[in-house]
């Protein structure tokens, strides 16, 4: 079997959008949102790399679904791959015509949800693996229910994967020490409900610890098969690249985290959804 040039199929897609932009708010940030993709190219590689290697390469008709997919980048890669691939993302992301088109055009199955208090539009145990990157830390409401419906779709030990900040994280810690918000300034609120903005979904309400992530999917019958805190995503010169190793010397201490996990069970929690907690 080749070995698979994971940094290549992602930058073969990544180069796509330069020439055939997306816009997909269609506010004429098509610069911005390729400028988005090339810095989150490391982690693109990663997930794609990572899922390979959970599913061991072996049977490509495995299927994945990626919730919060956004432009395609890790779902174009996975299908390019040879991976029966779904994606997902919010209405005002599935209004997108050019954006449509590209999942059509790469005969991946697209549909558009709001999590907050919606089942998954897909049957209990129909899917491998379930993606869902740079997600949870957006969620303005409690994601206990999301993650029964990702168990109730995944099929018996299927897995999830995730990957969001570590709220724990250096910079974090300092910014405490010195009486400092960790959350994004209040300015913010304003550019989320700017229509002129790309940032309908930008603000991180809640960031988590590994060890509450680990603990909320433990809860929801996972076992935890592997989490890690990465390096990837410090593409930088020399000098910068020693000062960020020495600060993130200790794991714990790095921005962002994944953690894989393994159906072992359905779970069937009674929440009680209403507009005041949820």
């Amino acid at each position: 079997m080749n070995k698979i040039d994971f940094s290549e199929i992602v930058n073969n897609v990544l180069s796509k959008y330069k020439t055939s932009p997306i816009d997909i708010l269609n506010i004429g940030d098509e610069e911005g949102e390729y400028n988005y993709l090339i810095s989150s190219a490391d982690s693109y590689v990663r997930t794609i790399k990572d899922i390979d290697n959970i599913l061991e390469s072996k049977d490509k008709n495995k299927k994945i679904l990626e919730i919060g997919s956004f432009l395609g980048s890790v779902s174009i890669a996975l299908k390019n791959i040879g991976y029966d691939v779904s994606a997902m993302d919010i209405p005002e992301f599935y209004n997108s015509k050019s954006l449509r088109s590209l999942y059509k055009n790469n005969d991946i199955p697209f549909v558009g949800i709001n999590l907050r208090g919606n089942k998954l539009p897909y049957d209990s145990n129909s899917f491998d693996v379930v993606i869902i990157c740079e997600v949870i830390e957006h969620l303005s409401f409690n994601p206990l229910p999301v993650f029964q419906e990702i168990n109730r779709i995944l099929k018996k030990s299927g897995f999830i994967y995730i990957g969001m900040p570590n709220q724990a994280h250096f910079i974090n810690r300092i910014k405490l020490l010195f009486g400092k918000s960790i959350f994004f300034e209040t300015d913010y609120f304003f550019k989320q409900l700017d229509k002129n903005k790309n940032d309908i979904t930008g603000l991180h309400w809640r960031e988590y610890t590994m060890d509450e992530t680990v603990e909320i999917l433990e809860t929801m019958e996972f076992e935890i098969i592997k989490k890690y805190f990465p390096t990837t995503g410090w593409n930088m010169k020399s000098v910068k690249k020693i000062i960020t190793s020495l600060l993130y010397w200790m794991p714990s201490f790095r921005p962002h985290q994944v953690v894989i996990g393994r159906k072992k069970i359905d779970v069937k929690f009674d929440f009680w959804l209403t507009e005041a907690n949820s």
